[in-house]
């Protein structure tokens, strides 16, 4: 199912691109995931190392893993920065964590507030322990395919 909210579908009239491109897939299904998810937009959208391009609408799907647990909202968000990758790899760590979510999960694909995907970062390529880019699993999920596709259409 496909959503509207405030902030999901949104274009930036601001045709600035700063140094570096970040794709993020977003994800949500407890605590007012729509709530979440404009809130997190408006906190990215105050932080001034970042422009936001543009975001997807809000996809609703049905969890994966484990499927006795609320539906997710899932969105994409793109972002220019100057921050370097390890910058933003702690900005999404924090920013999962004010938002309430624990790093610690009784078990995968657990329900969650919210959920930060780095997608891409430029076109690196990049497999570290704790970070692999392009993401791993970013292409075969329709959770991230379906509001990603529909999001770089509208360009």
């Amino acid at each position: 199912m496909i959503l509207h909210s405030k902030n999901f579908p949104y274009v930036s009239k601001d045709k600035r691109v700063l140094k570096n491109i970040v794709t993020l897939g977003l994800g949500a299904n407890i605590k007012n995931p729509i709530a979440t998810l404009n809130a997190l937009f408006l906190k990215l959208k105050q932080n001034k190392s970042l422009l936001i391009h543009s975001t997807s609408f809000i996809y609703k799907n049905k969890a994966f893993g484990n499927t006795n647990q609320p539906d997710f909202y899932n969105a994409t968000l793109i972002f220019s920065t100057n921050l370097a990758l390890r910058a933003v790899f702690c900005l999404i760590f924090y920013m999962e964590r004010f938002f309430k979510r624990p790093r610690l999960r009784p078990y995968k694909n657990a329900p969650r507030t919210l959920d930060i995907d780095l997608l891409l970062f430029n076109n690196l390529k990049v497999r570290l322990p704790h970070l692999t880019l392009p993401h791993p699993g970013f292409l075969t999920r329709k959770s991230v395919l379906v509001p990603l596709y529909a999001q770089l259409g509208r360009k």
